[in-house]
This record gives C-alpha cells, sequence and structure tokens, in this order.
C-alpha cells in the first residue's frame, strides 16, 4: 500500500475527475446487469401476460438506457486517461529532477541504462496502478456492492451463496499474488539489463568493430532479451491458469444460481419475475469478486516498478535553502581539506591548504592519481561540500546553496561534452537564462571559435551531433570554453582540457586560457609545459597531499618533486 499511495500523490491535484472517471466506467457492471434482470422480468412478465406494449417498452427502455451508459463510460474513460497522463507527466519530471539532483559520484557508479530504464519502462509500467490494474479493481469492487445490496433486496439467501462464491473465487486467485509478483520484478530487472547492453552499444560503437566484439555483444543482448522473454513465457501460464479458474468459477456459480434459486422458486420462496432479475446480478457478484483477485496480481508488476521509481526519487537530495553567493573579488581559500570517495577505504586527499588570489592563475601537476583533478572538481561544487573548508569571497561553502557555488566557477575539461543541439544552442547553454546573439558571439571569439563556426555551412546553426560527432576534437574543446566563458563565472577551471587535441587544436585553446589570464581566475591541469611554467602558482601533488607551492624557477630550485617531474620522462608522469 505504500507505493500505492506514493504513486497516487502525483495523482492528488487531479483526484476529483480521476474519481468522477472511475466511477462512470466502471459502474456499467452493475447497470447493465441490473437492466438485463429488469428487462428481463418485464419481458416475460408481458409475455406470459400476453401484454406486447410490455415487451416493447422494456426493449426501448433498454436501448435509452444502454445510449446514456455508453456516453457516460465514455466520459468516464477520457477523464481517466486524461488524469493518467497528467500525473505521468508529474512523475517523470520528478524522476528526472531526482536524477539532476544526483551527486556526481552516484551518478557515475550507476549505469546510464538504468536511468534510460527507469524512465523508459519503470515508470510507465508504475502508471499501471491507476491506469490498468487500480481501475479493474475499483470497478468490480463498486459493482460487488451495489449487485450486493440489490441482492440482499430480493433475497438475503441468494446474496450469502453469491458472496460465497465471489469469496472462493478471490482466494484462488489471491494463490498467484506472490509468483506474479516475483515475476514482474525479475522482468524490471532484465529489462534494465537490455537497456545497459543496448546504451553500451551506441557508446562503445567504434571498441566494438575495433576488437570485432559484435558477436560476444550480440551474445550478451540476447542473453537478456532471453531472460525477458522466458519471464514473459511464464507469466502467460499463470495467466492462462488464471483465465481456466475463472472460468470455471463462472459455470459453477450458474449453475449454482439456477439450481438454488430454482428450487426456492419451486417451494414459492422467491417468485420466478424476481429470479429473473436475481440471476445476472448473482453470476456478476461471483464473477466481479474473482476479477478483483485478477486485478490484485496485475497490480503486483506496477508496485515493483513504482518501488524502483521511488527508489531513485526518495534517496534524491533535498533541495537545498541556503543562502547566496556575493564574489566581492576576496581570495578562494581551502582549510585542512580531507576528501575520500564513496566506497574507497582510503582518502584520496589529506590536510589540503591553499590560497588563490584574485587573478591567478595556479597550476596543479602531479603523477596520474595524486589528487589534482579531484581538487578542481570539488571546487568546482562536483561533490559533498560539507566540512570541507573553503570559503570564496570570505563566504563558507556550506553556507551557500551548490548552485550558488557552482555559479562562481565554469569547468571545462578534456571530454569537451556537447549535445545534440546546434552550436548556437550549445553555446547558450552556460547561460541560466537567454543568451542573445551577440553575446553567443562574443564568447565564441574569445574562445577562437568563431572564425571556425562562420565556415560551417550553417555556421551557428550547424547541428553538433551526439557527442559532438560532427565536429573535431579541437572543435569541440572551443565550443565548450565558449560556453563556459558565456556562464561569466570569475573563475575558471581547466582540467586537463588539451590533453585530447592535436598541435594546431591545441595552439587554439592556449592562446584562449592567455587572453583570459587579465579577466579571470584560472585553475588548470594540463601535460602543456608551457602553460605550467608560465603560472603564478603551481601546486605540486603527491599521493594526495601538496608537497610543494611556488613559480616554476623557485620549485626547479628547490629541486623537490617538481623538479623530478618536470625532468621525468612524459610517458611516465602528467604535468
Amino acid at each position: 500500500m505504500t507505493y500505492i499511495k506514493k504513486m497516487f500523490g502525483f495523482m492528488r491535484p487531479y483526484m476529483f475527475p480521476y474519481c468522477v472517471g472511475t466511477f462512470l466506467s466502471n459502474s456499467q457492471s452493475f447497470v447493465f446487469n441490473f437492466l438485463i434482470g429488469l428487462v428481463g422480468s418485464r419481458v416475460m412478465a408481458g409475455a406470459v401476460a400476453g401484454d406486447t406494449n410490455s415487451i416493447t417498452m422494456g426493449i426501448l427502455l433498454t436501448l435509452g438506457v444502454f445510449a446514456g451508459l455508453l456516453a457516460l463510460v465514455g466520459l468516464g474513460r477520457y477523464l481517466q486517461h486524461h488524469t493518467r497522463l497528467l500525473a505521468v507527466m508529474d512523475l517523470k519530471q520528478k524522476l528526472f529532477r531526482s536524477f539532476m539532483q544526483r551527486g556526481l559520484e552516484s551518478s557515475q557508479s550507476s549505469h546510464s541504462g538504468e536511468g534510460i530504464a527507469a524512465i523508459n519502462t519503470d515508470a510507465d509500467v508504475a502508471q499501471r496502478i491507476y491506469a490498468y490494474s487500480l481501475s479493474p479493481l475499483v470497478g468490480p469492487v463498486i459493482a460487488t456492492a451495489l449487485s450486493s445490496v440489490t441482492l440482499f433486496i430480493i433475497d438475503l439467501r441468494l446474496g450469502l451463496v453469491a458472496i460465497g462464491l465471489g469469496a472462493f473465487a478471490f482466494f484462488i486467485q489471491s494463490r498467484f499474488f506472490k509468483p506474479v509478483a516475483e515475476i514482474g520484478k525479475q522482468r524490471l530487472e532484465s529489462n534494465a539489463e537490455a537497456v545497459k547492453h543496448i546504451s553500451d552499444i551506441y557508446q562503445g560503437a567504434m571498441s566494438i568493430r575495433a576488437y570485432n566484439m559484435q558477436e560476444k555483444t550480440l551474445e550478451r543482448a540476447s542473453s537478456s532479451m532471453g531472460s525477458i522473454l522466458l519471464l514473459d513465457f511464464r507469466r502467460a501460464f499463470i495467466s492462462m491458469w488464471q483465465q481456466l479458474f475463472t472460468t470455471i468459477q463462472g459455470w459453477f456459480a450458474l449453475i449454482a444460481t439456477f439450481g438454488f434459486g430454482g428450487w426456492l422458486v419451486a417451494t414459492g420462496q422467491l417468485d420466478f419475475p424476481l429470479l429473473l432479475l436475481a440471476l445476472p446480478l448473482f453470476e456478476g457478484i461471483t464473477s466481479d469478486m474473482g476479477r478483483i483477485g485478477e486485478a490484485v496480481s496485475d497490480m503486483q508488476p506496477p508496485i515493483e516498478a513504482a518501488k524502483r521509481v521511488f527508489a531513485i526519487i526518495d534517496n534524491a537530495p533535498a533541495s537545498e535553502d541556503r543562502g547566496s553567493l556575493d564574489f566581492d573579488g576576496s581570495a578562494l581559500h581551502i582549510k585542512d581539506l580531507n576528501f575520500k570517495y564513496q566506497n574507497a577505504e582510503d582518502n584520496t586527499l589529506f590536510d589540503i591548504n591553499l590560497d588563490v588570489n584574485v587573478g591567478e592563475m595556479v597550476a596543479f601537476v602531479g603523477e596520474s592519481g595524486s589528487g589534482k583533478s579531484t581538487i578542481l572538481r570539488i571546487l568546482a561544487g562536483f561533490y559533498e561540500r560539507e566540512h570541507l573548508g573553503m570559503t570564496l569571497g570570505g563566504t563558507s561553502s556550506e553556507a551557500v546553496s551548490i548552485a550558488a557555488w557552482r555559479q562562481k566557477f565554469a569547468y571545462v575539461d578534456q571530454s569537451c561534452k556537447l549535445f545534440d543541439m546546434t552550436i548556437r544552442e550549445n553555446i547558450a547553454l552556460g547561460r541560466k537564462g537567454n543568451a542573445d546573439d551577440d553575446a553567443i558571439i562574443t564568447a565564441a571569439k574569445q574562445a577562437y571559435a568563431h572564425d571556425f563556426i562562420e565556415g560551417l555551412d550553417e555556421k551557428y546553426n550547424s547541428p553538433c551531433g551526439e557527442k559532438g560527432a560532427s565536429l573535431s576534437g579541437g572543435q569541440k574543446q572551443r565550443i565548450s570554453i565558449a560556453r563556459a566563458l558565456l556562464k561569466g563565472s570569475p573563475i575558471l577551471v581547466f582540467d586537463e582540457a588539451t590533453s585530447a587535441l592535436d598541435r594546431e587544436s591545441e595552439r587554439y585553446v592556449m592562446d584562449t586560457i592567455e587572453s583570459l589570464r587579465s579577466s579571470h581566475t584560472i585553475l588548470i591541469t594540463s601535460h602543456n609545459l608551457a602553460i605550467i611554467t608560465s603560472a603564478d602558482k603551481i601546486v605540486v601533488m603527491d599521493k594526495g597531499k601538496i608537497a610543494e607551492t611556488g613559480k616554476h624557477d623557485e620549485l626547479m630550485a628547490k629541486k623537490g618533486v617538481y623538479y623530478e617531474l618536470y625532468n621525468v620522462n612524459s610517458e611516465d608522469f602528467e604535468l
């Protein structure tokens, strides 16, 4: 019930039209059964009395009620469908927001296919709680209640027998609840695995072809698809038995109705016209209670899907209610910073203390895994900031929202992530509000990207393709830098921004970084010696600690860790 309640939390704004629609579309069973009994009794009474007018009026009444019933049922189903779509949209938007609120480590530790499966499959299956499962549950409940009251009025004994048979039918169906729930859970898990394989095929297309992994990849995908197929077979087998029991129960109810009802008529305890009215109600009660069991069974997979959806929503970090960050030009300070990644045994950073003055370019150097990129990512707001001892402009990182902190940093790394949009749209993402063409072009010129963009057929409207597939590495990186500049942050972070570029592209990016030194504070890691040696301050990292700080000449004169790094073969160490 917990997850049903949570799902209906998204239906709350639309509850009134949903309830009206559910009642209208599901009261048809009782109305139909009652009408058949009423018309049948009138027609039989007219036939016995030779009154053709009664027969004619009964048929006309039936047609009139059927027409009205059809209109009401149509309205009810429209209201149900409309409110369901609105509730599912709210659910998916909440799911999207939960993904956005997740920390970087949480996002990186899970496969992208899990998120795709949660939004495209799990959420759609979960909404069947009020789309395809709860509605068939409410309908029989309403019909059973109305039919029972009417049947009790006609004859208490018939009502009790009908409810007894219906309870037995529900008991039989309840035996299927647990296996159906387990199959639903396994199917969702198998579907998520299948989506992961499809995602890997797209993201690893070059590696799959380079290592002739097509057959292995196909085997993995086929294994997941085969698991789904086997689970569907098991579910179909259970459904066959459920329907078989429902059919047998319906036959038995019909026999019991005629036998017991006939005995009541034969002994003078019930009038024959009332028996005709009671017959469809009796059958309706027994069959509807069986359908209640089927509906509860059908709800098990949506409940399992809801568990998966709310495992993401409920574990998303709460929205922050902290102050804004007014940057007054003061320095960036780090004091006694220690940091450990999730599930890691040891710290990655130990007792980091550092001051960065406004307008400085600070380069971080060290062996791979020394912690230099981790520092930059912490500063850029990618990881938990509690108790990290960082202040900017005299304001602690703990006192402001993560969005306010991140707004002061523009981050560019070697992956130069672009989205499947135009160049204009990708650059414009850097600004929180709308960015006009002049601002976009100015940022592109600062990043030395304007000239090559103008040389494209569609210029700024040229599509980038997924992950920037339509552009070269250098072009993608310059667009990434333009996007960072458009953000307007006072501190620029370049994390190996030139490591994947050719010489010419690297020169463009280096010129861009050099031109920005007069207007920004720059934090950088790079393998390029020209950038490192020209930095105002070099921070030398060694096994998660700051080993040395100073300018290039000062550090070379010390002949310490930096001196060794500088002179060691670049294949073994990065600068």
